[in-house]
């Protein structure tokens, strides 16, 4: 029997690692909140699991081991469910034992139900974003819960379609399956519109003694119930319902959903019926064969011969060719163009280049006539007068195409005296005098 208050809960975070103790422990506030206002007594647990601690307790719960237990904690806990009336619920997450290094499977195996090393995830886009957080809506397979919650007024009783199925939509967040089998009954399925579809979700077990036995509630997704996701859809209204059964001795599964549970195998395969029954033909009717099957083979195909030899060479030599040994014709593949695929980065169109400014004297570029001739003057001596003179003519601006270095001089002293005089009294182009007076 359980010693100690009948309203005290143990949540066990010792299977958790060390750096997400904590993190477990904060994230069912919520649940931990709404537990106390009903009265009962929390307690955390972050040590190893002894009997004299489960027996202290109601109901434990396994909050998504991801560590492994030991053998004296396995045996403290089949004494506290079989031997006494403790209730257990078990709360599993997705990819089973491979992803968690949990050894559960051990312990609840022993009672007709395991976890697959999967992931249920939803076919059909439906108000969450995230594949893995699944909405069932078709999902109870066992009407004792839609009946009870329509008892205890946990959901409208006109939601009651007694088939099951319908009644009591929740999310199931990061999920696994379950294999379940007597003694366990399969009460929750992931429906028709998630993968792997109409696979068990949540068992109920109850261990069979003269006196009251003891209780265990398997459930895939133990995120369900963590702050982020239990005020989504029922899951408030399914934590309910879990608590219920684990307290209440008249909360019964239905046993003919119980026998008959719609859920599908695991491994999936096809209808052999319907394929046999229309078969397709894959090779068409040949000829008949001949008696004499021989005469199906030639041997004139890959005949290899000599007595053409001659006559080749003798072309070879009308038509003056030289001959020689036959080399390999490299093969040249044609291959398509590949196909168009969407650009992922905007395009990158061709733009003017940059100004190549190294290229050029900036100092000189930008500097004055006076000052390019003054430098032109320091750069040169006596020996430099014609090449002084066609730099001279550059720099003013002339056009050096058509004017002779008598020329150039003249335009030149011409644009000094321009400032003084006026071009059309003291200058023509048709006198060699450059000034009149």
């Amino acid at each position: 029997m359980v010693a100690g208050n009948s309203q005290q809960i143990l949540i066990d975070y010792s299977k958790r690692p060390d750096e997400q103790q904590n993190i477990g422990s904060n994230d069912v506030k919520f649940i931990i909140k709404r537990l106390k206002l009903k009265g009962w007594k929390i307690t955390i647990n972050k040590e190893s699991l002894t009997e004299d601690l489960i027996n202290k307790h109601r109901i434990l719960i396994l909050f998504m081991p991801q560590l492994k237990f030991a053998d004296f904690e396995f045996q403290a806990l089949k004494q506290y469910l079989e031997s006494g009336d403790g209730k257990i619920l078990v709360l599993l997450e997705e990819g089973g034992e491979r992803k968690s290094s949990s050894n559960i499977n051990y312990f609840i195996e022993e009672y007709g139900t395991s976890v697959n090393n999967d992931k249920v995830i939803r076919t059909s886009f439906y108000k969450y974003y995230n594949p893995k957080e699944v909405l069932i809506q078709d999902g109870i397979i066992n009407r004792s819960l839609i009946n009870h919650a329509s008892q205890t007024n946990l959901i409208q009783s006109q939601n009651n379609n007694n088939g099951g199925g319908g009644g009591l939509s929740y999310l199931y967040p990061f999920g696994a399956t379950l294999n379940v089998a007597k003694p366990s009954l399969p009460v929750l399925s992931t429906g028709k519109t998630s993968f792997p579809p109409c696979r068990p979700t949540c068992s109920f077990y109850e261990h069979e003694t003269n006196n009251d036995g003891g209780r265990m509630i398997i459930f895939g997704s133990g995120h369900g119930f963590i702050d982020k996701y239990i005020n989504k859809e029922q899951n408030v209204n399914l934590f309910d319902l879990f608590l219920d059964y684990l307290q209440d001795k008249q909360f019964k599964p239905n046993m003919i959903d119980a026998l008959n549970p719609e859920i599908n195998d695991y491994h999936v395969v096809p209808d052999l019926e319907l394929l046999c029954n229309d078969p397709m033909l894959y090779l068409e009717e040949s000829e008949e064969l001949p008696i004499d099957y021989s005469t199906l083979f030639s041997r004139k195909i890959k005949k290899i011969s000599n007595l053409s030899l001659a006559h080749i060479n003798q072309t070879f030599n009308e038509l003056q060719i030289e001959k020689r040994t036959l080399q390999v014709i490299k093969p040249h593949f044609e291959t398509p163009l590949p196909g168009l695929q969407p650009a992922v980065y905007m395009p990158v169109f061709r733009a003017h280049t940059k100004p190549e400014l190294e290229l050029f004297d900036l100092d000189n570029e930008f500097a004055s006539v006076q000052s390019k001739l003054a430098k032109l003057a320091n750069k040169c001596n006596n020996n430099d007068i014609d090449y002084f003179i066609c730099e001279s003519g550059l720099i003013v601006g002339l056009d050096m195409a058509n004017l002779k270095e008598k020329n150039i001089c003249k335009h030149i002293l011409y644009m000094v005296a321009n400032s003084y005089y006026d071009y059309d009294d003291y200058y023509n182009d048709d006198d060699d005098n450059f000034f009149k007076d």
